[in-house]
């Protein structure tokens, strides 16, 4: 309908010619290339390859991130509405604000394994923005609840709605970007969480003084409203600019030939295109290490983000404007967008996920340990939220090093995230009510306290995933390619499948490709 699949196969055409990571390096020599390529990589690269990561990023990577980003908005609305005016005209003085979130758990919960089947048996590009459309009428059902149960039914259909959406972004974005190209990008399309936060801090503020009691509504009621209505050309979008994968891609935008240039790009990193979940290929992963370190470490990750109630202490100190209480976090997730990026970038420059996510956890435990003594005075505490809201940096990293390092398996790459959202859902129906209860607010005596060894245990774990990844690589003989990945041998694919003829002198004077190897060992 907004696009025709298109053959990968181009006849009696010259393939294109891609650069290798080295001629990139060679070319990095040049002072202003190599300051616009610590900007944005797509410098770095030439011609055709150029102009495809263009469009990649105008809309693939343009639409994952608004809409992420309006999916965001909605959930950190909750808590702006509640302390803008829905407590007192709702009358929500028990447990309801963490109830919200409980509701909308459940139904994330019960939304993930059917959603994570009709995506990978429909097409995305068809089934989210589909989604997105229902999602955005149920947003603005929000602005007419009366009540809390009202608003448990409102939450509990929205993440239904929503369970299928970061698993499928996640997949997508890890089928279209290589290595060098992929840790600032999921960085960015991350980093669309604490952008709506800051955007929801300012738009409440500016809702509550120029709309509030505007058609016999309350400022928080319009927040909803404005939600759902911005939301729905951000779905039509997605029926254009979603591309699917490369190998069953039915997007107008990109030619045969840059069909053909992304398939290659993928072949050269060593990526395995997505496939469909079997009954066996589902079960024969559970056989694997891989889910029993991953989720642990994915929903540790998730579950140490304790800075989300920086605004009911700032209420609670009982000095600042209701419009403050919305504005002042938004410094904290500014310094969220920009070490997102900064550590995102030197992931991919360094070729190496590990060490950024190490900063971002250590931030959370230094940030949270304050708190836990929380008898420390009002700067040391409002240093111990802002140093937290780095560790929204950690994710995204998480994100593409598992990308990287299961890329031989479709399965694991694309399902895990899935089954990782699905048990912090889980947590989601008790976490709050238990660990962070309306009545403990703003010294949550149990949460802050339990945040710090938990950061602890995350970083013991790091160390024991990358042992197990090159434990797992050595005992499968892999060897490094170009982009440092490791690959079956078999599947290492050289410079003349990439356009470049590497000729060597022989007996018989016939071309012979040469490609350099290099074994991995498990320590290195």
């Amino acid at each position: 309908m907004f696009g025709r699949k298109r053959s990968t196969d181009v006849d009696n055409r010259l393939p294109p010619v891609l650069e290798t990571p080295e001629e990139s390096r060679a070319r990095e020599k040049d002072l202003k290339t190599r300051l616009l390529m610590r900007v944005w990589d797509s410098f770095g690269k030439t011609g055709e390859e150029r102009s495809f990561l263009l469009k990649m990023d105008l809309f693939l990577l343009l639409y994952i991130i608004l809409s992420y980003l309006i999916k965001t908005l909605d959930s950190t609305n909750i808590n702006n509405a509640y302390v803008s005016g829905m407590q007192e005209e709702l009358s929500l003085y028990g447990n309801e604000l963490s109830l919200f979130s409980t509701f909308f758990s459940v139904g994330y919960f019960l939304g993930s394994v059917p959603s994570q089947i009709l995506i990978n048996r429909i097409r995305p590009s068809l089934v989210i923005p589909s989604i997105e459309i229902i999602w955005s009428a149920v947003t603005m059902a929000t602005a007419g609840c009366h009540n809390a149960r009202s608003i448990y039914g409102v939450r509990l259909i929205m993440g239904f709605l929503e369970a299928s959406i970061f698993p499928s972004f996640s997949h997508i974005i890890g089928s279209w970007y290589t290595p060098e190209e992929l840790g600032k990008r999921y960085s960015l399309f991350y980093m669309a969480q604490p952008l709506a936060n800051m955007f929801s801090g300012y738009i409440q503020a500016g809702v509550y003084t120029s709309m509030n009691g505007l058609a016999g509504l309350s400022g928080w009621r319009w927040l909803f409203i404005i939600d759902g209505v911005v939301s729905i050309p951000v779905a039509a979008y997605g029926f254009i600019a979603l591309p699917d994968y490369p190998t069953k891609c039915h997007a107008f935008y990109l030619s045969e030939r840059e069909l053909l240039i992304a398939n290659m790009r993928m072949d050269r990193t060593g990526r395995k295109p997505p496939v469909k979940i079997t009954l066996q290929s589902f079960l024969s992963m559970w056989k694997t290490w891989r889910p029993y370190l991953f989720l642990p470490l994915y929903n540790l990750d998730l579950l140490t983000f304790y800075f989300l109630y920086f605004n009911l202490w700032l209420k609670s100190l009982k000095i600042y404007s209701v419009q403050e209480i919305n504005v002042i976090p938004t410094g904290g997730y500014a310094i969220a967008l920009v070490s997102g990026y900064v550590l995102g970038s030197i992931s991919d420059a360094i070729g190496m996920r590990w060490p950024g996510w190490i900063f971002a956890v250590c931030c959370k435990l230094v940030g949270s340990a304050i708190l836990a003594v929380w008898d420390v005075g009002f700067h040391a505490k409002m240093f111990g939220f802002m140093i937290g809201y780095i560790g929204y940096a950690g994710f995204p990293l998480l994100l593409t090093w598992a990308s990287e390092a299961f890329q031989d398996d479709p399965q694991s790459r694309g399902v895990l995230v899935g089954w990782g959202n699905t048990i912090n859902m889980i947590f989601g129906f008790w976490w709050a009510v238990v660990v962070y209860p309306a009545e403990q607010a703003p010294t949550y005596t149990v949460g802050y306290k339990l945040i710090a060894p938990m950061a602890g245990l995350e970083l013991v774990l790091i160390g024991l995933f990358y042992y197990m990844i090159k434990r797992e690589q050595k005992l499968k003989g892999m060897v490094t390619n170009d982009y440092g990945l490791a690959v079956e041998k078999e599947d290492l694919v050289d410079k003349l499948e990439c356009g470049k003829d590497v000729e060597t002198n022989t007996s018989d004077d016939k071309k012979e490709t040469k490609t350099e190897v290099k074994q991995i060992s498990v320590f290195e």
